[in-house]
């Protein structure tokens, strides 16, 4: 496929009701593909308030396996559709007994590995970097609610190789460079609250990895307040599409609320844009360590 229709899902707010979120987030993946979607991208932790400031082990009994129950349902109607999605959860690995700020890549009905550089395919990609913070109160502190992912790979969809980097995770720049290494086309990053940045920062910030590396870049976000622990969450919204080039393709501002954001991706114009830009390809060397090696 060269050119795939993407469509960011700005949902609106999460409620303390799982199943009711979960539908919401349905709703939208069936609107995306009504649309003419190809791709649907969720929000971070698109089935669950953004609990961070609570104390550790808050919501655990919302967490799931994958594949578990949500994992099943949104592959049954990506297969149905004929649509991919790009669905952010809260994990929970049964083997190692640990919890992940996650997202899971369904593909017409499968799921969609996250292949590392070794080769290994993993069927998850995980939130390696976890912000702490005290501000706005009552503050978060990831690192008490979940552990960091240790890879960093692609999802293969259709042609289309995906990398997907979980929130703070833009932050920094090897991820990008590792994706591309890789051979991403693409970056997906699903976003929750607004991290105290302007939108402006937030759309330059996008910018100027997806220009350094040469691939398109999908940020989806919640728009509206949550209430946890009688504490507002905010999230900003300002769900975008973001060129090869470091041009914003699109966006839906926070005051838009809820609802979809579509724009064309054309693939086939990677090589060229990347060639007028001067990029050279982009090797690993041990000047510059993974995003794993840093943590």
């Amino acid at each position: 496929m060269t050119v795939v229709v993407v469509a960011a899902a700005q949902l609106p707010a999460c409620e303390d009701d799982r199943e009711k979120n979960f539908a919401v987030a349905e709703a939208a993946v069936r609107d995306a593909a009504a649309a003419g979607a190809d791709l649907v991208v969720l929000p971070e932790l698109a089935t669950t308030p953004y609990f961070a400031g609570e104390p550790a082990g808050a919501y655990q009994d919302w967490a799931e396996p994958v594949p578990g129950q949500h994992t099943h349902r949104m592959a049954e109607l990506s297969a149905e559709l004929g649509v991919a999605v790009v669905l952010p959860l809260f994990e929970k690995d049964t083997a190692e007994g640990t919890f992940h700020n996650s997202a899971v890549v369904v593909d017409r009905g499968r799921i969609a590995p996250s292949v590392d550089r070794t080769g290994t395919a993993h069927p998850v990609a995980r939130k390696m970097h976890l912000p702490v913070a005290d501000s706005p109160a009552p503050g978060f502190d990831e690192a008490a609610h979940f552990t960091a992912g240790g890879w960093l790979g692609v999802h293969s969809v259709d042609g289309c190789r995906i990398g997907v980097l979980v929130c703070y995770d833009r932050r920094f720049p090897e991820p990008w460079r590792e994706l591309r290494a890789l051979g991403a086309d693409l970056v997906v990053v699903p976003v929750a609250g607004s991290g105290g940045d302007t939108a402006d920062f937030f759309h330059a910030e996008l910018r100027t990895h997806a220009r350094e590396n040469g691939v398109f870049a999908v940020a989806a976000n919640k728009v509206g307040v949550e209430w946890v622990g009688g504490h507002p969450i905010d999230n900003f919204g300002e769900s975008c599409v973001v060129g090869p080039d470091g041009e914003l393709v699109a966006r839906r501002p926070r005051e838009a609320g809820p609802g979809l954001l579509l724009a064309e991706v054309d693939l086939g114009s990677l090589p060229d844009t990347r060639k007028a830009l001067r990029y050279f390809e982009h090797r690993r060397t041990d000047l510059f360590p993974s995003a794993k090696e840093i943590l």
